[in-house]
């Protein structure tokens, strides 16, 4: 079956229409090209394939450049040229957010994309171990296969070092073994994450400067893995800041929070993961934290929050965030989401509670791969309080 790809969409493949109306999604293809493909798997209003020949390639296609590409699962756009890739991600983002949002592009002001380097930009990393052949690696596309590997072209040079030395990595994977009393896993995970000096694996504390802000983190807790491109991001964020006083929900260790109290403001970091927690508590010292569910804090704190700022996770906001957030006469949000399509819904929530997108910015952190970061904001007007 041949089919000419018409756009990129979410998960990175490639979008074309059939004639009998169906939408076929093609691992591996490109916009404008026309390629004749295998289908995997067929619904009824739609079917996933791959490329078996590419009969008319893109101007913008390459030769991915790592030995493991289209074996291991990791990557998914590096047969995109790097420098397209943002372009390419901020076009999925916008349509996510027309389609699943009813965001028009006419709306809102959007910024250019923000991109940093392409390749050894990641800082954070799950390696999977196979303990009785001391393999490690990750996993093969839709498989649960290992795919050994001594070096990745997107991790820092220091993940690089530990991956071909392998002793601290098997270390770790050995100590998790014995730790999970008798439960038993095909391979075990070992969370990394490479700071300043030093490499952390599971909880051992390492320290990650952003932008001077010198910060606590383990290997099992949430920190941006692009820490190239992580200080644009904390920046424009507080850059776009109001009032005097502010909610950093999802907190995480507190990289926001760090940023903001600087200002002079009063913030409040709203986390449940003890992990984190601690870890904010020496990262800001004095932030006022707050540990249990959000709408509780907001039945016995009685007080107006001026902006809101949320970071969750892929799975969005539980839906009644964005009313509770209104109740709180809150006049700002700023949304970070590493998932548009949750987003999308997200701020459909938002609108009906009054609120308008004024502005869009994609930081493409993730290169190489079709996820990407996404800064919304919204604001509500004072007569709609």
């Amino acid at each position: 079956m041949q089919v000419t790809i018409e756009k990129l969409v979410q998960g990175g493949s490639g979008f074309a229409r059939l004639d009998s109306n169906k939408n076929i999604f093609v691992e591996g293809a490109l916009p404008c090209e026309l390629v004749e493909v295998v289908i995997d798997e067929e619904k009824t209003g739609y079917a996933k394939a791959h490329v078996k020949t590419i009969l008319h390639a893109s101007p913008d296609r390459t030769v991915p450049p790592c030995r493991y590409w289209g074996i291991c699962g990791g990557c998914d756009l590096q047969h995109l040229a790097s420098e397209k890739q943002p372009e390419a991600k901020q076009k999925m983002v916008l349509e996510n957010l027309e389609r699943i949002g009813s965001i028009a592009p006419s709306a809102y002001v959007l910024e250019p994309t923000a991109f940093a380097k392409s390749w050894a930009y990641r800082s954070r990393v799950r390696f999977h171990v196979d303990m009785s052949t001391r393999e490690i690696g990750f996993l093969a596309k839709r498989s649960n296969t290992l795919v050994p590997i001594t070096t990745c072209p997107i991790l820092v040079d220091d993940l690089n070092v530990e991956l071909a030395q392998k002793d601290r990595i098997l270390a770790a994977a050995r100590s998790m073994m014995f730790a999970s009393k008798g439960r038993t896993k095909r391979y075990v995970e070992v969370n990394a994450f490479a700071g300043d000096k030093k490499v952390s694996f599971g909880s051992e504390v390492v320290t990650a400067t952003v932008d001077a802000h010198p910060f606590a983190v383990t290997a099992n807790v949430f920190f941006q893995s692009n820490l190239l491109l992580l200080p644009t991001l904390v920046q424009y964020v507080a850059e776009h800041v109001q009032g005097e006083r502010v909610m950093d929900l999802y907190s995480g260790v507190g990289t926001f929070s760090s940023f903001l109290v600087h200002t002079g403001r009063s913030v409040i970091a709203v986390e449940s993961q003890r992990e984190c927690l601690a870890l904010a508590k020496r990262n800001v010292p004095g932030l006022e934290v707050y540990s249990d569910r959000v709408e509780l804090w907001a039945k016995w704190q009685k007080r107006q929050v001026d902006t809101v700022v949320v970071d969750p996770p892929r799975t969005g906001l539980e839906e009644a965030v964005p009313a509770l957030i209104a109740s709180w006469k809150t006049k700002r949000v700023i949304y970070v989401s590493c998932d548009s399509v949750t987003l999308g819904r997200d701020l459909q929530r938002f609108t009906q509670q009054g609120y308008t997108v004024s502005t869009v910015k994609v930081f493409d952190l993730y290169p190489q791969t079709f996820h990407q970061e996404v800064v919304v904001i919204l604001d509500r007007e004072e007569h709609t309080l």
